[in-house]
């Protein structure tokens, strides 16, 4: 339960600072649009802390942790978490700052934060599974 909670707050961390990041970036240079940047802060605090501070409380009452799943959903998940995260950062910061990029880039950007959200989503299912199964056994 521990470890659910130091993941939390590194995701906590992560999205304050990405609030910050974003709001200040965006202040100096000017910028009034929207970019993919603004995102990253609710993606973590949400798909990162909400979850890891919920998270103890079914291991506390079903066990979750005792499933083989469970710990594939703990890679899985911040695996696709963390490479979502960081490929919307990239997304938003060549958004932000109108970086010239090819469109291999774009699209290599693009993909791979989708690829992270599949992640995301397979670490979901697994993670589903784990309750399922902790749910049989009791």
């Amino acid at each position: 339960m521990k470890k659910a909670y130091k993941i939390a707050a590194a995701y906590l961390v992560f999205g304050l600072i990405a609030g910050l990041f974003t709001h200040e970036a965006t202040y100096w240079a000017n910028f009034t649009g929207e970019t993919v940047l603004s995102l990253v802060h609710t993606h973590a605090f949400v798909l990162g802390t909400a979850v890891f501070v919920l998270l103890p409380l079914f291991m506390k009452n079903f066990h979750i942790e005792n499933q083989k799943s469970f710990g594939k959903f703990k890679w899985t998940y911040n695996i696709g978490l963390i490479m979502t995260l960081g490929f919307m950062t990239a997304r938003g910061v060549t958004q932000l700052f109108s970086l010239p990029i090819s469109s291999f880039m774009d699209h290599m950007i693009g993909g791979l934060a989708g690829i992270g959200h599949i992640i995301l989503t397979i670490g979901l299912a697994f993670l589903f599974h784990a309750f399922i199964k902790s749910a049989e056994n009791n």
